[in-house]
């Protein structure tokens, strides 16, 4: 392997590595305030469409703290689950492309199995690892949520590997038979 494929193979585990501390840090947030930053978060993205939907006069709305406070309340489960799934998204693409990268991507299935048996171990022990914090429970529905989105994030990146990777470089290769 070259300098500049090990180089670039140390960036990618230094993101991942990155990325998992920073999974680990958010899961090593109390109850409290994971619930109350992602409801404050949720709050402000509302009252900012607001403010941008009535400026534009698309809307009329000015909701009470009362009725904002139970919005943000509403949408804080679902959201917090979407983000579950979206971090392993990127965690997953991150894996797939370091150990695709070691397999010289050439072989396809080993490099996702593999990415896969690490997202749910991470998954796995992310969820174990909340067992220990304050106000914080392990959950299956948790680890599947993620598995869920690692898996979207395989397959978006075997949809890019395949049809962008190998139909450009098939493409390259009809068009030197043409010429």
């Amino acid at each position: 392997m070259s300098k500049k494929k090990i180089i670039a193979l140390v960036v990618a585990i230094m993101f991942i590595i990155l990325w998992v501390l920073l999974i680990y840090k958010l899961s090593a947030m109390t109850t409290t305030n994971s619930n109350g930053k992602s409801t404050d978060i949720i709050a402000v993205f509302i009252e900012d469409t607001l403010e941008i939907t009535n400026k534009a006069g698309i809307t009329k709305s000015h909701p009470t703290d009362a009725k904002l406070e139970r919005a943000s309340g509403l949408l804080n489960a679902p959201l917090r689950k979407v983000m579950h799934a979206s971090v392993y998204f990127v965690l997953a693409f991150m894996i797939m492309f370091a150990v695709s990268f070691i397999f010289k991507h050439q072989k396809y299935l080993v490099p996702m199995t593999i990415s896969l048996v690490l997202i749910i171990l991470f998954a796995s022990f992310d969820e174990f690892h909340q067992t220990f914090v304050d106000g914080r429970t392990g959950q299956i529905k948790d680890v599947i949520i993620d598995t869920m989105g690692g898996i979207v994030g395989l397959l978006f990146y075997g949809t890019y590997y395949y049809v962008y990777k190998r139909g450009y470089k098939k493409a390259l290769n009809i068009r030197k038979e043409v010429v």
